[in-house]
């Protein structure tokens, strides 16, 4: 890869990581942990509210 775009893929993981917390991870294996555990979080959230896999109600235009 080359280095000027390995470069940018390094400054968009530190503005994206910004999104999560406050501190760079340490290590992919770390980053991966983390976002797992936010996703686990995410959907037990989801699934407790009953919005988890919740069809959307269809609504129709109505012709003039």
């Amino acid at each position: 890869m080359p280095e000027g775009l390995r470069e940018a893929h390094r400054q968009n993981d530190i503005i994206i990581e910004k999104c999560y917390r406050s501190t760079q991870f340490n290590s992919d294996e770390e980053r991966l942990e983390y976002l797992f555990k936010f996703y686990e979080k995410m959907m037990a959230e989801e699934k407790e509210q009953g919005a988890l896999f919740a069809k959307e109600k269809k609504t129709r235009k109505k012709r003039k």
